[in-house]
C-alpha cells in the first residue's frame, strides 16, 4: 500500500491519509525521518503508550500546516482525544518521512512531504476516537458491543514550523459540536430539516393531527413541496451504518477538513434548495417520521449550515479501511454539506445510497 499525496486547492496544507480495519497494527509504528546525507535516522513513536492495541477501525491523517490545528477543533473533527505526543525535529529541504513498521503490511508508507525550509519543526501526533451520538443516551447491554464496533480511531499527525505558536497566539476554536455529527442511521436514511418551519408547512398542507409522513412523502406531493420550498433535504434510503455529517463553519475553516482523505471523489452528490432564513437543520431518522408531529418535538442532533444562499450540496465520501489482521475491509462514509449562493434549478435528492453491499 502506497497511497499518493493529495494537496488541497490552496496549495498550503499537504494532506495524506489512509485507513485500516484494525488500529492494533499501528501500535508499534514510528515516524521515521531521514536525510540522504545522514547515516542515522530519527524514529518517533506515534503511540508511545500503545493505546492503539485496543483495536478499532482507524484512519490516519497527516497534515503539513503553517500552524497547528486547535486541539479543541481536532476533538470536533476526529472525536475525543485519548493520546497526545509532540516532538521537536530539525529538517532539511531533502528530509523524508516514512511510517513503519505496520504489522501485516510489507512496505513502508511514504509521507510525500517535501521542500522544507531548513530549521526546527514540531511534529504533533494525537489519537482520537469518535463515538456515535446514540451512545450518549442509555444503552442496552447488547448495544455496547455494537457501539465499540462503530467507533473510529483517528491518528492525526501534524507538522508545523516550531515558531508558529510564538508568532501568534493560538486562535480560538471555530469548529463546534454543531459542525460535525457522527451517528448511526438505519435503512430508511435521514432528513435534514428546519423543523419549526417544516412543521408549520406540513400542518398547512395536510392538516393537524397525527400523520405517517413516511407514507405521505413516499406518495410524492408533500415531498415535492417541502423540497421545492427548501424546508427539507434527504438521504432517503441508506445502507444501515454510522455516518459522519460535516458542515464547516466558514470557507477558511473548511480547509482544515481533509476532504480528499474521506474518499478520492464523492461517491454521490445531492443538490437541494435551502430556505434563505435557515441556519441550523435537525437530523431526523426517516423511521421517526411515522409518528408526526411527535417526532418534530424531540431533541435531535443539529448541524449548522453557515453562509448565505439557497443551495445546499451534500457530497458523500467513502474512505475504505483496508483489510488487516484477518478483518474485512470496512467503509468510513462521510457527508460533507456546503451552502452556496443562488438557487438550484433542479433538485437532485440522494435516494437508496449503498455503501455496504
Amino acid at each position: 500500500m502506497n497511497t499518493p499525496l493529495h494537496t488541497n486547492p490552496d496549495h498550503v496544507h499537504s494532506h495524506f491519509g489512509f485507513a485500516l480495519a484494525d488500529s492494533t497494527v499501528l501500535a508499534e509504528t514510528k515516524v521515521i525521518i531521514s536525510n540522504p546525507e545522514d547515516t542515522q535516522v530519527v524514529q518517533l513513536d506515534i503511540d508511545p503508550e500503545r493505546r492503539l492495541k485496543d483495536g478499532r477501525k482507524v484512519s490516519v491523517v497527516a497534515q503539513q500546516m503553517n500552524a497547528p490545528l486547535h486541539r479543541k477543533e481536532a476533538t470536533i473533527l476526529y472525536g475525543e482525544e485519548f493520546g497526545f505526543v509532540q516532538y521537536t525535529v530539525n529538517l532539511r529541504p531533502e528530509s523524508t518521512f516514512t511510517l513503519a513498521p505496520i504489522e501485516g503490511i510489507d512496505q513502508s508508507i511514504q509521507l510525500h512531504w517535501a521542500n522544507f525550509a531548513e530549521g526546527e519543526y514540531e511534529l504533533r501526533i494525537s489519537l482520537h476516537i469518535k463515538t456515535p451520538r446514540i451512545a450518549e443516551g442509555p444503552l442496552e447491554p447488547e448495544q455496547h458491543a455494537m457501539v465499540k464496533y462503530a467507533q473510529v480511531v483517528t491518528v492525526a499527525i501534524c507538522l508545523f514550523p516550531a515558531d508558529a505558536v510564538q508568532r501568534s497566539t493560538e486562535p480560538e476554536a471555530v469548529w463546534t459540536r454543531e459542525n460535525h455529527v457522527f451517528d448511526s442511521y438505519g435503512s430508511g436514511g435521514f432528513i435534514l430539516a428546519d423543523l419549526p418551519r417544516m412543521a408549520k408547512r406540513v400542518e398547512a398542507l395536510i392538516g393537524p393531527g397525527n400523520h405517517n409522513l413516511i407514507e405521505q412523502i413516499a406518495e410524492g406531493d408533500l415531498s415535492d413541496t417541502l423540497l421545492d420550498e427548501g424546508l427539507m433535504a434527504m438521504a432517503w434510503g441508506l445502507s444501515p451504518w454510522c455516518y459522519s455529517i460535516y458542515s464547516a463553519p466558514d470557507e477558511a475553516s473548511g480547509l482544515k477538513l481533509s476532504v480528499d482523505k474521506l474518499g478520492d471523489e464523492p461517491l454521490t452528490i445531492g443538490l437541494y434548495r435551502l430556505n434563505a432564513e435557515s441556519k441550523q437543520l435537525s437530523i431526523v431518522p426517516v423511521n421517526e417520521l411515522a409518528n408526526w408531529p411527535a417526532c418534530a418535538e424531540k431533541a435531535w442532533p443539529v448541524i449548522n449550515v453557515a453562509g448565505e444562499g439557497e443551495t445546499l450540496r451534500m457530497d458523500l465520501y467513502v474512505q475504505i479501511c483496508e483489510s488487516v489482521n484477518g478483518l474485512h475491509e470496512n467503509p468510513l462514509p462521510s457527508f460533507v454539506l456546503t451552502r452556496s449562493e443562488g438557487r438550484p434549478e433542479a433538485i437532485v435528492p440522494l435516494i437508496d445510497v449503498v455503501v455496504v453491499d
